[in-house]
Order: C-alpha cells, then structure tokens, then sequence
C-alpha cells in the first residue's frame, strides 16, 4: 500500500455497473479525511465513478489509466453537520 492511502480496493476483473457499485460502499466506508485507491478494468466505469464522486462528500485526488487499469485516488470530505 502506497504512504497516503488508507485502503485499497482491486475491482478488476468486473463488469460494469459493479464497479461503481462497489466504489459507493467505499465512499460510505471511509471516515472524513480517509483515501482509497480504487482499481477497475471497466472501461463504463471511468464516467460511473466520476459521477458517483460528484454527488458524494468525496473528492477523486488523482486517476490514471494504465495498462487498461483505471486508477482513482478518492478522499472522502467531511459533511458539515446540517447537510
């Protein structure tokens, strides 16, 4: 595990809307201020995931594909109380 991630999580391999689905159990398991690095193979995963992370308190701090891997780094943000 890289220094700076909390969790990592090998979604590879699955088919899409799996991915995604499993990504919002992530975000919903990571304490303000935790990352995860999340791998898939799904190529319908790079949009899913991104609109997940747009209507989720998370932020995605880094994506690369690389060798027909796509790579998101997600932080989750803190919900301020009364939100």
């Amino acid at each position: 595990m890289q220094q700076g991630i909390d969790m990592e999580f090998d979604l590879t391999g699955l088919d899409s809307p799996v991915p995604m689905l499993k990504t919002k159990e992530v975000i919903d398991g990571l304490l303000p201020g935790q990352t995860a690095m999340v791998r898939t193979t799904s190529v319908g995963s790079e949009q899913n995931i991104r609109n997940l992370i747009n209507n989720h308190p998370a932020t995605l701090l880094f994506f690369k594909k690389e060798d027909g891997i796509l790579h998101f780094l997600i932080k989750k943000d803190a919900v301020l109380a009364g939100q």
